[in-house]
């Protein structure tokens, strides 16, 4: 049988498989965190690199990355506090900055528009960046090119 962890999750004492993370207890339950970096599908792992799915950990000085952190016993989990909520939003709203408005966008059905409507923002208030300022091309280093 596999070891339990209890803990709580938005006040009710929840269990989770060891192994499983705060996000995938969360979404089992029902519970929507947003999310980037991931899907839950075959052949996508969570690696924790976009910060969208941040949740709030009592006693615990910095916000944590629902996808990659696993519960422990006794842990008491909010993911809808303020802070939680308004980092998530940060977070895609300084992604909606380099976006192209979903009008233009290639992929108006994108997982990000999704995660966008569901966090509630509309528009980032953040400038975009002039085109002509993002390089395309960089082979300034031997062993490694980048394109952007």
């Amino acid at each position: 049988m596999a070891e339990k962890i209890r803990f709580t999750l938005n006040g009710a004492e929840v269990e989770a498989e060891a192994g499983m993370t705060i996000w995938e207890v969360a979404n089992g339950r029902g519970l929507k965190i947003p999310h980037l970096c991931h899907k839950p599908a075959p052949g996508y792992r969570p690696d924790g690199n976009c910060r969208a799915c941040m949740v709030e950990i009592e006693g615990e000085r910095t916000l944590a990355a629902s996808c990659i952190r696993e519960p422990a016993e006794g842990m008491v989990v909010t993911t809808e506090s303020a802070r939680a909520r308004q980092a998530r939003d940060m977070v895609i709203e300084l992604l909606m900055a380099d976006h192209p408005e979903r009008a233009d966008s290639h992929d108006r059905s994108s997982h990000m528009w999704d995660m966008a409507e569901r966090s509630g923002v509309q528009q980032s208030r953040f400038p975009k960046l002039e085109e002509a300022r993002v390089p395309l091309l960089d082979d300034s280093h031997v062993a490694m090119s980048v394109n952007l």
